[in-house]
């Protein structure tokens, strides 16, 4: 197939976004994998790259279509447009700059322009909408601006480990509120689908956590099991619920494909203490593919050339440019409207199966 085309938005220019994509790209065989399209400001990143002395080369270009296979592309969102600069702090104007970027990515993703995005770390405290209504996240609004009304769910990788979360950043106590069933059937059968299509697992495995330490609270008798045994039925094979202190400890996430956690510090606690600096923030669900890495802006490391190796961001590329492919295979087995026979290979025996969940499903 074609080369896949990747764009990445600068993020928060006082952070280390442009560091980030500058010494990635260092590595001339960065380039060769894909091919980079920066969403930015070429005056900006011009002044990182001489605070970083670095030798990243780029080239502007008017659109992503004008990209060139082999060279890191810029699309200036800026014009002449001058861009305050204040490394390491936290301003306003660095955060209407990366909504710039961000809604400028967006658009020529939802119009196919580009194949995947790779979003660099923004400080959502400064950023203000123009309609008012307060930037929660970067992913809720992707989901919001080129979703067209699905759902996404969010995704933590690093190498086969990947955790999924029931529910984001909100209150603890809000929490049992939104593990309900119909909420938490919607995310297993978006993470059943990623598994198969983005990851191309045929007969992916996923555990789900509990909620309560135990696993013997009202929310697993009355809405987790009930949930796993119903779903296990149609195909997803989900089994649960399991006490996360256990099951991490045991090292149990090694036999899984995925892992449910029902709340953000369930699963992010864990991922980051297994996956150290290496993971990356996948978003599953939605109609357009996005990663990032999964770091914030580092206001405190800005501009200083302190962070070790870029690895996180160049699995985000790594995993944008995978699944990329991974989807166009899936699809292209899938243009026949028969139902595709497999070996279910991970499974006890080596019957002939059919998939079991449902077109509407996928």
């Amino acid at each position: 197939m074609e080369r896949i085309k990747i764009g990445i938005t600068q993020g928060d220019i006082n952070g280390i976004g442009y560091e980030l994509i500058l010494n990635t790209f260092e590595t001339e065989e960065m380039a060769s994998i894909c091919t980079p399209v920066i969403y930015g400001s070429p005056k900006v990143a011009t002044y990182h790259r001489k605070t970083l002395g670095c030798n990243t080369s780029f080239q502007v270009v008017d659109s992503a279509d004008s990209a060139k296979d082999g060279l890191v592309n810029m699309v200036n969102c800026f014009g002449e447009e001058e861009q305050k600069i204040e490394i390491g702090q936290a301003t306003e104007e660095a955060g209407k700059a990366a909504l710039i970027a961000l809604d400028k990515a967006l658009i020529d993703l939802r119009d196919g322009k580009i194949d995947a995005l790779v979003t660099s770390p923004i400080n959502n405290a400064t950023i203000k909408r123009v309609d008012g209504i307060p930037f929660k996240s970067q992913t809720a609004y992707i989901e919001e601006t080129v979703g067209e009304g699905r759902k996404a769910l969010k995704i933590f990788i690093a190498d086969h480990l990947r955790i999924a979360l029931a529910t984001d950043k909100i209150p603890v106590s809000e929490i049992p509120a939104h593990i309900n069933k119909e909420a938490l059937a919607e995310r297993l059968v978006i993470l059943h689908n990623t598994l198969k299509r983005d990851f191309y697992i045929d007969n992916p495995r996923i555990a789900v956590l509990a909620l309560n330490p135990l696993a013997d609270g009202k929310e697993e008798q009355e809405v987790i099991i009930p949930v796993i045994d119903e779903l296990f039925k149609r195909g997803v094979r989900c089994v649960g619920p399991y006490p996360a202190d256990e099951f991490f400890g045991a090292g149990n996430h090694n036999h899984f494909d995925a892992v449910l956690a029902m709340y953000y510090d369930q699963g992010v606690s864990a991922f980051k203490s297994i996956a150290l600096n290496e993971g990356i923030n996948f978003t599953a669900g939605l109609p357009v593919l996005r990663t990032a890495p999964a770091i914030g802006v580092c206001y405190d490391l800005a501009g200083k050339n302190m962070i070790e190796d870029e690895q996180s961001f160049r699995q985000a590329i790594y995993t944008a440019v995978d699944v990329a492919r991974n989807r166009a295979r899936f699809d292209k087995e899938r243009v026949n409207p028969l139902q595709k026979q497999y070996v279910a290979k991970r499974d006890d025996s080596d019957k002939l199966k059919l998939d079991q969940v449902t077109d509407e499903d996928e």
